[in-house]
């Protein structure tokens, strides 16, 4: 995966590379101008790049943004339960969210607790601490009138909730960076729209060309100054 300022170094790299094959073309068409008798006496034909706007969709490499709790749980349980959770009754929505963001504090203050230990690796004794998570969650979800569980079973949830609490959890402790950034279009679009970041760039063109001329002791200098 590239790094973000090859990538946007890339794409005006090649911006630049687009003029100087336009360039190469001009040359061809003056010399064809210059052959013939009536095209010699117009003007040659250049194409000039204005200002190129460009939004660039793509997403950070490696690890995920660190997300909260609330954010995290919610869609877990939105992607398990599918069609049998109806977010449209805002009632029992808004006091899922609220339950959320009360177990929040909980994990929040674990995660305080390891890094203050200097924890960062989860073992298996760790990873108890954050079981009540899901299982408050998970019990929670039952009472509200929201959820239609049919085939899906309650401890299907809960295992859910559970790992993805300790995969989010870890992300935190491990705080590892990353710089690479996806940008191919297949990958993007399997990425949840909320982790896409957008790039907005102007180019403008500003030209150079070689000046030549001669330095008070008649030496020939030849050297680039702006259009």
């Amino acid at each position: 995966m590239p790094k973000l300022n090859e990538y946007l170094g890339g794409i005006v790299s090649e911006i630049a590379n687009s003029r100087k094959l336009a360039d190469l073309q001009t040359l061809q068409i003056a010399k064809e101008y210059a052959q013939d008798e009536m095209l010699k006496n117009f003007s040659i034909p250049r194409m000039k790049i204005g200002t190129v706007d460009l939004t660039i969709p793509f997403a950070q490499g490696g690890k995920l943004p660190i997300l909260k709790l609330r954010d995290f749980a919610y869609d877990e349980i939105t992607k398990v339960m599918k069609t049998g959770y109806n977010a449209a009754d805002t009632s029992s929505d808004q006091k899922l969210k609220v339950f959320l963001a009360d177990m929040e504090i909980y994990y929040d203050d674990l995660i305080y607790q390891m890094k203050k230990d200097n924890i960062q690796v989860i073992t298996p004794e760790k990873e108890k601490d954050f079981y009540i998570i899901p299982d408050y969650i998970t019990d929670y979800c039952l009472t509200l009138p929201n959820f239609t569980w049919g085939e899906v079973k309650s401890e299907t949830l809960k295992n859910s909730i559970k790992n993805r609490t300790l995969l989010e959890a870890k992300k935190v402790l491990e705080n590892a960076e990353e710089h690479d950034i996806i940008v191919e279009a297949g990958k993007l679009m399997d990425i949840d729209p909320k982790y896409l970041i957008y790039a907005k760039m102007s180019v403008s063109e500003s030209g150079m060309e070689w000046s030549r001329y001669e330095d008070i002791n008649g030496n020939i200098i030849e050297t680039l100054i702006p259009e």
